[in-house]
């Protein structure tokens, strides 16, 4: 399918995924309009961009598209994507939207893996940037470089987050793909972590001789994967076995500094202005690609050295009592150990953190490993979890994690309403404190709430 000068309706339109496919096509000369259930941030952007944005979902709306698009957070029964198919127009699925849009690019990036999509995907955005080769871009959160999660260029190379949780990425065939981890996740979707193994590797086994796979080597899902890969392979990691590899790491508050080898060659000492280990392993991805594409090391200290973290991982928000607010995207025990392990390099008093799961699906499948997961905080506050597009699973609430949490932890916890949360710390925090606001859902208006003192 031809996608220029295309009427162009999409469903969910306000999903960052989605919105980031917006721009670009708009950029491109489609006729673009979509729908979501509220206003946010992103339609409001879309809008100053020319793109027509309404809120909730009409069949009424379907303005003679040529094509209708939906999200994955999309049900079968919504009235928009019903009508389209009464109706016969051409109905695809973000991924296959996203296939077309590749197709046109000569070089294509793909960033996949269950943590640290986003930030890899920013990383890598960053450094071709800075390296002068102009890249389009879509990235799974606004990043403060870019002013938004999307960016035309004028080359023919595109670096993107790929979605990998409905299983439909199989289609798509990077020239590029860096994945940092790969454990079990969307238990909506995979029925354990041997289920979403094997379609990872039915989606690298499938990449033609031409393709390049770098991966991080400590992890074993991953090797995996580089065994079935017909095209390059290129490792990255901290063991010394590793294609690339830090050394040297120190942990400063807000700096982390590490000494990278190439091939066994030292190009340089790189500093990132984020806390966090993890953040390295997502930087070492970047920087294994950009030792592959012939990047120069000046020009990667540099551009790391710049980056600055998209919205909610790890964002600063101000202060409450004299206590720093802190709003991250960590909705998974790997993402919330990760990020507490941060904070507490950053030496706060205390750390206080608020935590909203995010799916009945992954609550219900994750409730221990979220109860074991937040070591290093001096209190936990639960709160309800964040459905999304799921219907409610009996024994699948926040009250199971709290119930664990009372039985085998020593970590003060607290189950509360979202709404009970602000005035609660209000009260709670003290000059030196951390509140770390967790959670992939609506728990970010809290974080925001705490700092304007407005309770809503």
């Amino acid at each position: 399918m031809n996608l220029h000068n295309k009427k162009i309706h999409m469903i969910g339109i306000g999903g960052v995924g989605m919105s980031g496919l917006a721009y670009v096509l708009a950029r491109m000369g489609c006729a673009v309009s979509g729908s979501d259930i509220e206003e946010n941030v992103i339609t409001k952007r879309l809008r100053r961009k020319g793109v027509i944005v309404h809120i909730g979902h009409s069949a009424s709306r379907l303005h003679a598209p040529e094509v209708i698009v939906y999200s994955s957070s999309i049900r079968a029964d919504n009235s928009e994507l019903v009508e389209a198919r009464f109706k016969k127009i051409p109905v695809i699925s973000r991924i296959e939207l996203l296939r077309m849009v590749m197709e046109k690019y000569r070089k294509t990036i793909g960033v996949l893996g269950t943590h640290g999509k986003t930030t890899t995907t920013a990383m890598v955005s960053l450094l071709t940037e800075y390296a002068g080769m102009d890249p389009t871009v879509l990235i799974g959160g606004d990043s403060p470089h870019f002013r938004g999660n999307a960016k035309i260029g004028k080359s023919k190379m595109l670096v993107t987050e790929i979605d990998e949780s409905d299983g439909r990425f199989v289609c798509l065939r990077p020239t590029h793909i860096l994945m940092p981890n790969l454990e079990r996740e969307h238990a909506e979707f995979y029925r354990d972590e041997a289920h979403l193994v094997n379609v990872f590797k039915r989606f690298i086994s499938a990449q033609p001789e031409r393709s390049a796979f770098f991966y991080r080597i400590e992890d074993a899902n991953l090797r995996k994967l580089a065994k079935v890969s017909k095209g390059k392979v290129f490792s990255f990691g901290f063991s010394k076995e590793a294609d690339l590899y830090a050394a040297g790491i120190k942990i400063e508050a807000y700096k982390t500094g590490f000494d990278c080898f190439s091939r066994g060659r030292k190009i340089g000492r790189f500093i990132l202005r984020i806390p966090g280990i993890h953040n390295v392993i997502d930087g070492l991805a970047a920087l294994s690609l950009g030792v592959e594409l012939g990047i120069d090391s000046g020009t990667m200290k540099r551009a790391m050295a710049a980056y600055k973290n998209v919205r909610r991982r790890f964002e600063v928000i101000g202060d409450l009592n004299g206590a720093k607010v802190v709003e991250d995207y960590a909705h998974h025990p790997t993402e919330i150990r990760a990020t507490i392990t941060a904070a507490y390099s950053t030496k706060p008093k205390r750390i206080i953190t608020v935590f909203q799961p995010h799916r009945y699906t992954r609550t219900k499948v994750f409730f221990k490993e979220f109860s074991n997961s937040f070591a290093g905080s001096d209190e936990v506050i639960l709160t309800e979890v964040y459905a999304a597009s799921e219907e409610r699973l009996r024994g699948a609430g926040a009250k199971r994690i709290y119930d664990a949490m009372r039985r085998t932890s020593h970590i003060p916890v607290k189950l509360l309403g979202k709404n009970e949360i602000p005035g609660y710390l209000s009260k709670k925090t003290k000059k030196g404190d951390l509140i770390l606001v967790l959670g992939a859902g609506d728990i970010g208006k809290t974080a925001h709430e705490l700092v304007s003192g407005v309770k809503k």
